[in-house]
């Protein structure tokens, strides 16, 4: 499982640690889904460290898109203003061979990740296998270590902490 191996290889997790994920659709036809990432208390290599570090860096707070026919061409150009106008940092990406979808990751720039964003990182969850398409595409390091410094420290500011029993919206309309 693509979620159990990442939190494994960014924790030092044992690989017999219990993680599951589940999805809920809270209305029938084309609506959103949640996803719920599920580690109990009593999984080998649970800690409350393990859960603050997740929360620090934003990493259960995320907007995902699914493109079900995703071409190069398609994808690089939403990657590109993902990068550019949405000032986002591409993280890697990773392919899950049991669902044969590939998920490419993006964590908000060190400016944008001081503005407190609701859902600061996004993943585009595409179908197939799209590793080599991925693997073109850099991760610049510096940019995504500042960016986890920025998350780090906006945790951090009292008035997030105030703000975290707000509801979060499915679904925003302009207008």
């Amino acid at each position: 499982m693509l979620v159990k191996r990442r939190l494994v290889e960014r924790h030092w997790l044992p690989e017999d640690a219990d993680i599951r994920v589940t999805r809920l659709r809270v209305t029938a036809g084309l609506a959103p889904e949640v996803e719920v990432f599920l580690f109990p208390r009593c999984s080998p290599g649970y800690t409350e460290v393990v859960g603050a570090q997740e929360r620090v860096h934003g990493f259960e707070n995320h907007v995902g898109l699914f493109m079900d026919r995703p071409d190069a061409s398609t994808l690089a150009r939403l990657a590109d203003r993902l990068e550019t106008t949405g000032r986002m940092v591409y993280e890697g990406s990773a392919h899950n061979p049991h669902e044969n979808t590939t998920m490419l990751y993006f964590a908000p720039s060190a400016a944008v990740a001081t503005s407190r964003r609701r859902f600061p990182r996004w993943e585009l969850q595409c179908t197939g296998d799209l590793t080599a398409f991925a693997d073109r595409r850099p991760v610049r390091t510096e940019a995504l270590c500042r960016a986890y410094a920025a998350l780090k420290a906006n945790h951090t500011d009292g008035a997030l902490v105030q703000s975290a029993d707000r509801p979060v919206p499915v679904a925003v309309t302009e207008g």
